[in-house]
């Protein structure tokens, strides 16, 4: 069998545009869903990749000007959104010490909100807007593990989602719909890190409370790792527009549910779902924690994984989730720099065009054994015009040419680390071939139809 390798090859590295993302035309906001509900896009139709990190605490721990300077160096990074949470931990307060409502906390009154704190929250986000900076916010956190807004304490006390009611909880989503719905850059996130059975009445009201007053701004459900939002609500749930997928991998021993799924295997399963919704991933491992798991190239894997299971973006798990004093050094990580490389390769293609290889008829053999954290995961454009594939470590990988589209295949190597792209060659007999990557990493193998004309993978914007 031919062998196509860099042995094989005169590998020439390409470097990226540096100006690539900055020549990107930004979004028109408000977001909405494609004609075909797997992907989001803006007011012109064109395709949103969701590439988030995760400052939850930011309305609470940053000043207006130090939030400028975050939203700032993220946009520079690549990524298209952030996401937060609107009140924080039950009892927390904002730097100025005020707490979103009145009483003294399980007692927040939702009919009382303070608005010493949310002319705050108001100033921040209208900063986000003025940057193009999409805000995922939750309004009321679940919580997973007693700090959150919802259930009781172990006292047997409610906590304020249930001590208020669903009543109060509606006239909330209604009073935040009408106070941020002027806000193009918002997107709502309902629950967070659990699952709805232990407010699933007041969580729901609080979702037609803003579906009613802000129609334009779209919902997910932030469910408990392993669950999906269309996982605990129902089909026809009216005010759920997106889903969330969230897991961790196989092997992961440290949440709540030791037998945690792979990304794209959650990511397949939610792909596949009637009615289509699109789905992006809420939350990777979080860099930087839980010892060698919390590497960059696991942030990575999940990211790729995301995408080409069939998701419209992903979340990059970041330690700046509760604004720690070192937070600027922490916005350099390795994990985060290398999203900026991810956004880049989708965009250098149509991806929304994307659909997971789920039987493998595009990547027959090299892939590894499914269900582990090692897995390659390949998608092929519903034209057939190019293929993605995610190695997340170097092995050969078997590709039926047949499957694309076009006389002449070019084949790439795209770095995820480094963003460089080595074109391997071009393949005229459509068969089975072989591709062995690189010695070292993990790496991207992209083919594309000649025909189509692409660029370089990464180096600049594909028209819609």
């Amino acid at each position: 069998m031919f062998i196509a390798s860099a042995a094989c090859f005169a590998l020439i590295l390409l470097t990226q545009d540096v100006h690539a993302l900055e020549s990107i035309v930004p979004p028109t906001l408000p977001l909405k869903l494609s004609s075909n509900r797997r992907y989001l896009v803006d007011q012109n139709d064109v395709p949103f990749l969701y590439n988030a990190d995760t400052p939850w605490m930011i309305f609470n721990k940053l000043t207006l000007n130090e939030a400028k300077q975050y939203i700032a160096s993220r946009k520079e990074q690549g990524f298209t959104a952030l996401q937060v949470q609107l009140t924080g931990f039950l009892g927390m307060t904002n730097l100025a010490g005020e707490l979103p409502f009145s009483g003294t906390p399980p007692e927040q009154d939702f009919a009382n909100p303070n608005e010493r704190f949310f002319s705050h929250v108001d100033r921040v986000i209208t900063e986000a807007q003025r940057q193009g900076m999409l805000l995922a916010i939750a309004p009321a956190w679940s919580g997973c593990c007693g700090e959150g807004w919802a259930g009781k304490e172990q006292d047997g006390t409610f906590n304020p989602l249930n001590r208020n009611g669903a009543e109060k909880s509606r006239e909330l989503g209604g009073w935040l719909g009408r106070r941020y719905g002027k806000f193009n850059n918002v997107i709502w996130i309902l629950g967070g890190d659990n699952d709805p059975n232990n407010a699933r009445a007041e969580i729901r009201a609080l979702g037609f409370g803003l579906k009613d007053t802000a129609p334009q701004q779209l919902i997910t459900y932030h469910a408990a790792s392993t669950h999906s939002s269309t996982d605990v609500w129902p089909a026809d749930e009216r005010w759920l527009d997106v889903s969330m997928v969230y897991s961790y991998f196989r092997g992961f021993n440290k949440a709540w549910n030791k037998n945690q799924p792979d990304i794209y295997e959650v990511s397949h399963a939610e792909f596949a779902k009637i009615p289509v919704r699109p789905f992006f991933l809420g939350e990777s491992t979080y860099e930087g924690e839980h010892d060698s798991w919390g590497s960059a190239l696991q942030a990575r894997k999940q990211a790729y994984w995301c995408v080409l299971g069939g998701g419209t973006g992903n979340a990059y798990g970041s330690p700046n989730w509760n604004i720690p004093s070192d937070w600027r050094e922490v916005l350099k990580l390795p994990g985060a720099a290398s999203l900026k490389h991810f956004r880049r390769l989708f965009e250098s293609r149509p991806w929304w065009k994307l659909m997971p290889d789920t039987q493998n008829r595009v990547a027959v053999e090299g892939r590894g054994p499914f269900a582990t954290n090692h897995s390659t995961i390949t998608a092929l454009a519903d034209d057939g015009s190019f293929s993605i594939s995610y190695l997340p470590a170097p092995r050969g990988l078997t590709i039926d040419l047949s499957k694309l589209m076009g006389g002449k295949i070019i084949g790439w190597w795209f770095n995820p680390r480094s963003g460089e792209a080595s074109r391997i060659g071009e393949f005229t007999e459509k068969k089975q071939r072989n591709f062995e990557p690189p010695p070292e990493g993990d790496w991207v193998l992209v083919l594309d139809d000649e025909n189509q004309k692409f660029a370089q993978p990464g180096s600049s914007a594909s028209n819609p």
